[in-house]
């Protein structure tokens, strides 16, 4: 019996280490994120980063390459964690109105409690932006596909009116990133998904939806 036991912790083991490794890794990004949103992406050290997280400089270089790459992967931690929350919501088998007007306020509340990354996006980061024109671009299409998903099922459903989802998909994409970085408010992310929403739906939702949504008091 105590051969079989030994083959169990071998195999209990990599898993072990790797939750290890993915907590140490988040640990640096919020550490990172926490110095990239109080100071300009240059002002920031990767000794600074090793202080804030309480290891030494060499096990940051471990999980990121270069400063450069563990911004980068600030960016791309934020980007998957809210794609993958977005898509939990667009599975459910709600009415599209309803599913649309769900993810702009977990949008809007991810964003809301995480103002470190927010502050981190606003910056003018103009070098890094564009010599990783691709990587944002590659996010940005993505979220866009995920609008598309959402307005597709409401034209099918009857729910939308029939339209260019791609133009549309785009539009809501730049209605949400201006009013998340430049409106200034003290509004909640409900308020706010609210307001976006019935701005949205005064354009796409059909008179017929836009009764029944009345009614049911979304």
């Amino acid at each position: 019996m105590a051969k079989p036991k030994k083959l169990m912790d071998k195999k209990v083991a990599p898993s072990q280490k790797r939750i290890r490794r993915k907590s140490r890794k988040e640990e640096i990004i919020k550490a990172a994120s926490n110095l990239f949103s109080q100071k300009s992406y240059h002002d920031v050290t990767m000794d600074q980063i090793a202080g804030e997280v309480g290891v030494a400089k060499g096990t940051i270089y471990l999980y990121f390459k270069s400063k450069e790459n563990l911004y980068l992967g600030i960016l791309e931690h934020t980007f998957e964690t809210i794609e993958s929350i977005l898509e939990k919501e667009i599975a459910k088998e709600d009415p599209a109105p309803l599913k649309l007007k769900k993810i702009l306020r977990l949008i809007f509340q991810f964003y809301f409690q995480n103002m470190d990354v927010l502050r981190i996006l606003t910056r003018d980061e103009t070098r890094l932006i564009r010599e990783h024109f691709e990587f944002t671009e590659r996010w940005r299409h993505r979220r866009i596909k995920l609008y598309r998903k959402v307005l597709e099922k409401g034209i099918k459903e009857g729910s939308f009116r029939s339209a260019n989802t791609e133009l549309m998909a785009l539009i809501i994409f730049g209605l949400v990133g201006s009013v998340m970085f430049f409106y200034p408010t003290d509004k909640t992310a409900g308020e706010i998904a609210e307001e976006v929403f019935s701005m949205i739906s005064e354009g796409i939702m059909t008179t017929q939806d836009e009764s029944t949504l009345a009614v049911r008091g979304l």
